[in-house]
């Protein structure tokens, strides 16, 4: 790992291949190419800063730089702080375990270190970030509920067993079960219920689950 502010042009990855790069404890996003070369703008998150890096066409070496807002400090370990973040990015994007559990387990494994333990990115400043990430996994919704068209991948299970049972004509009711989970259902002398609402579509007002034991 690189921790240190340095003279070297860093490129970091993005999910949506942007064009990042840090030099001497800054980090700058593309703002254009020019004819003889390329322009970037200050990304540290500073109020009103407006910093610019100018490099050569290929970003591999240093042409000049504007003046940066008072407020807007060096960090020698930026370069780590954002190959992290953008790592918090992408598995938030593609893995399916609640944000904060993620979270949790990058910077567990990032304490374990002293080199790294202080300059993992706080929750506060990687929270918005995976969250904003997490959703686009998901689809927009249409404008009304009426116009909801659920895809294969959202009404079958992972074995490929029809999940969607049933919707209503204006879909304001869906249910989904498989089938064995309604023969499960029939069997059974004894439904237990559950339901919440914090997590459906603000169309709905709850999610309601019948389940059973089994013995």
């Amino acid at each position: 790992l690189l921790l240190m502010e340095s003279d070297e042009i860093q490129f970091v990855s993005t999910q949506r291949n942007q064009q990042k790069i840090v030099y001497r404890g800054r980090c700058y996003t593309l703002k254009r190419t020019n004819r003889n070369d390329k322009c970037w703008i200050c990304a540290s998150g500073s109020r009103g800063c407006s910093g610019k890096l100018y490099t050569n066409l290929d970003a591999t070496e240093f042409i000049r730089t504007g003046e940066h807002a008072e407020g807007c400090r060096v960090d020698a370990h930026a370069f780590y702080h954002q190959q992290q973040l953008n790592e918090l990015k992408r598995l938030a994007a593609g893995d399916p375990r609640p944000v904060l559990e993620i979270y949790d387990e990058l910077a567990s494994n990032a304490s374990t270190s002293l080199e790294t333990a202080a300059y993992f990115p706080t929750w506060e400043q990687a929270r918005n970030t995976m969250y904003y990430s997490r959703s686009k996994r998901y689809p927009r919704l249409p404008a009304r509920r009426q116009d909801l068209r659920l895809t294969t991948e959202q009404t079958t299970t992972k074995s490929s067993a029809q999940f969607f049972m049933y919707h209503s004509p204006t879909n304001d009711i869906l249910i989904f079960a498989t089938e064995d989970g309604v023969k499960l259902l029939a069997q059974s002398n004894c439904w237990c219920r559950d339901w919440t609402f914090k997590i459906v579509p603000s169309w709905y007002q709850q999610l309601f689950t019948l389940y059973v034991f089994l013995r």
